[in-house]
């Protein structure tokens, strides 16, 4: 007599392959997560803000450092660039001005209190709100993206 194998419990974890066209794969390799940019002259700051965004899932790279931060951006893409206001105001308006010749990411600027606006920026934050404010703005600033 034999055993009828469509009664045998099945294994519970079921496995899906797709099958795709080799011209689409670079676009299946990118970044799962959105990958920010962050640049600040005051490191626990920084420090501060790429705890924030990394802990909601997104790939932090922070610079200290205007040079390697535009360096960074001609060799990697980014989805979004947060500027920060320790930064003295004419190398935040440089620094936007030269990203904007390298990058399409839309650009976050930390303000300091009595700043209007940075030239060049999309969005503007006032340093004096809480950063889960600044979180809840980059979360929808994604949102708006999809």
């Amino acid at each position: 007599m034999t055993k009828d194998k469509s009664k045998e419990p099945m294994n519970s974890r079921q496995t899906y392959f797709e099958v795709v066209r080799r011209e689409e794969i670079p676009s299946l390799l990118q970044h799962a997560s959105p990958r920010i940019l962050s640049l600040s002259h005051d490191a626990s700051l920084a420090q501060t803000r790429e705890l924030l965004f990394s802990s909601a899932g997104f790939e932090v790279f922070t610079f200290l450092d205007i040079a390697k931060a535009l360096k960074a951006c001609q060799t990697q893409s980014f989805d979004l660039v947060v500027v920060g206001h320790s930064i003295p105001l004419g190398s935040r308006e440089a620094f936007v001005k030269e990203l904007r010749r390298l990058s399409s990411a839309p650009v976050i600027a930390i303000l300091r209190p009595g700043e209007l606006h940075l030239a060049g920026s999309d969005y503007s934050f006032d340093s004096a709100l809480s950063p889960g404010l600044l979180l809840g703005m980059v979360k929808e600033i994604f949102r708006s993206k999809i």
